[in-house]
């Protein structure tokens, strides 16, 4: 779905995949955060996206202006998981509500996998 609106300039149209993309290159922004996964990756994180792919580790569900997002990523070992997934979802609410003027009423961070660097 698309939040659709209209000016005296003409329409703008905001689409899922839109807001998808804005989500996940805010998350991957954050602290802590190693990539985004896709959703329902089962055999492990063999996968970690980035570059033009990181709405791949996002869903969004659109109701007119109000915004629920879905957010599937991969941490650093060490870090403090709630707080990194707390950050993540004060981040992509700013951004979104920012960029789009719509609500976000919701952000779901699913840690799917946790990295371990040597």
């Amino acid at each position: 779905m698309n939040d659709s609106r209209q000016t005296d300039y003409g329409k703008i149209e905001i689409t899922s995949e839109a807001l998808a993309a804005m989500a996940g290159a805010a998350a991957v922004r954050c602290f802590g955060i190693v990539g985004m996964v896709p959703r329902g990756l089962r055999q492990g994180v063999t996968e970690i996206l980035g570059g033009d792919v990181l709405s791949r580790g996002v869903e969004v569900n659109q109701d007119g202006s109000e915004v629920k997002i879905d957010l599937w990523v991969v941490m650093c070992y060490g870090v403090n998981i709630g707080e990194v997934a707390h950050n993540v979802m004060e981040t992509v609410r700013y951004e979104i509500e920012r960029m789009t003027g719509l609500r976000t009423i919701e952000v779901n961070v699913n840690v799917t996998g946790v990295k371990v660097f040597k």
